[in-house]
């Protein structure tokens, strides 16, 4: 990964000191096994950081080539898939999505239980492209601190899915049939919704929705890493998964050839599920190009993917005030943010109690994966590393603190 000076983009090479100092300490106290970080300014990278170990068993130092699992950060390229096809004129953002997905039509709202029965009434709106897209369509999720009715269902189904075997029609067919968790567009309830939009982008362009993300996006974009499945022979990129212990240190959850699907040719076999919002393995030197091309207004290096127009669309706020301030089930809410399409997106960074400015957006994943782009500062950051809980230690905040006071 090229870089470039930390002076010569208006940031202090002393002061970055403390995002080395910040990290590593993470790596020494056993609680990640590596970490990376890249920063960028004006599309110049002026930071890199490989931070401990991505397989710690075997002795695999972190790399800007180890491929990652970035799990929901798939969200937000789904968002621009299904942004693209909205450019070709194939749909608006308020349309009903039973325009596309009849099966939609006669799914029912959970509305609370009749002793051990649910008491379900019909919808009195339509569920649209745009709710999918921010997560107040009511589509459950199957793994929220509350366990309502539909969540039980919805993990019910989840947990008997097998790979490969589920194509994405079969598997969000069988959503209608599992109720929403409140009416459309009353709730911000984080679900399974992206699952629908890729569907969508299947039925819309013609192509299963691996290929569409290959040919559209991933080789335009020079993302020759980010696939749903791994090449054999990249096996020893692939970073390990911890969980912590309870005594605060790290275990190795199963290796990475018996819980990521690989392949010899690295292509996705017939029937295998390729999820809207999750699945998707990618390197920092992927996301990076795929965070440059939205901090560069949907191009770089002369390929465009989206309309200048179309990417501040993505990083508008698109909830209405009755819905914010949202929150994951189980966490604080998200005071300052409101949400764009697959993005999160910050409106007021004095409630928000960040360094950033008013218009950064970002994507993470529950594997430790995020990425944010912050136009008003020039700045585009990543941090990366592989714990599943991540939000136990807060190394995105710390990180992101310490990327904004390196700027002067």
């Amino acid at each position: 990964m090229e870089t470039v000076s930390p002076a010569s983009v208006g940031a202090s090479t002393k002061r970055l000191k403390f995002m080395d100092s910040a990290m590593q300490r993470y790596v020494d106290e056993g609680k990640v096994a590596g970490i990376v970080t890249v920063l960028s300014r004006r599309g110049q990278v002026f930071h890199v950081g490989c931070y401990g170990m991505a397989d710690r068993e075997n002795a695999i130092p972190m790399q800007t080539d180890t491929i990652f699992r970035i799990w929901s950060v798939t969200k937000a390229i789904t968002a621009v898939a299904v942004l693209m096809l909205y450019e070709e004129g194939e749909f608006v953002l308020d349309q009903d999505i039973t325009d596309f997905i009849p099966s939609f039509k006669n799914t029912r709202v959970y509305v609370g239980m009749d002793g051990d029965q649910p008491e379900l009434v019909d919808k009195e709106r339509p569920i649209t492209i745009r709710q999918l897209l921010t997560h107040s369509a009511g589509i459950p999720f199957g793994f929220s601190a509350n366990m309502t009715y539909p969540e039980q269902a919805m993990q019910k189904y989840m947990t008997t899915l097998k790979q490969p075997g589920t194509e994405l029609k079969e598997l969000v067919d069988k959503f209608a049939e599992i109720p929403l968790v409140a009416q459309p567009n009353t709730l911000w309830h984080y679900g399974m919704g992206f699952e629908l939009l890729a569907r969508l982008v299947e039925i819309v362009s013609g192509q299963c929705y691996q290929n569409f993300l290959r040919d559209r996006i991933f080789e335009p974009l020079g993302m020759v890493d980010a696939n749903y499945v791994l090449k054999k022979k990249d096996l020893p990129r692939m970073s390990a998964l911890y969980r912590p212990r309870e005594d605060g240190t790290i275990e190795r959850c199963q290796p990475p050839e018996d819980e990521v699907y690989v392949t010899r040719n690295g292509r996705v076999p017939p029937g295998y599920w390729t999820p809207g919002g999750a699945g998707l393995d990618a390197t920092p030197a992927d996301l990076l190009r795929f965070a440059h091309m939205l901090y560069h207004r949907g191009t770089v290096d002369g390929v465009r993917i989206l309309a200048p127009t179309t990417v501040e669309l993505m990083a508008s706020n698109h909830l209405p005030p009755a819905l914010i301030p949202y929150r994951f089930s189980g966490a604080q809410p998200m005071y300052g943010y409101g949400h764009g399409l697959g993005v999160h997106t910050l409106t007021d960074h004095g409630l928000a109690g960040l360094p950033c400015a008013n218009g950064e957006f970002w994507k993470d994943g529950g594997a430790g994966t995020l990425f944010w782009v912050d136009p008003r500062n020039d700045l585009v950051g990543l941090v990366m590393y592989q714990l599943h809980n991540f939000w136990i230690h807060p190394i995105y905040g710390k990180a992101r603190a310490i990327a904004y006071q390196a700027l002067e």
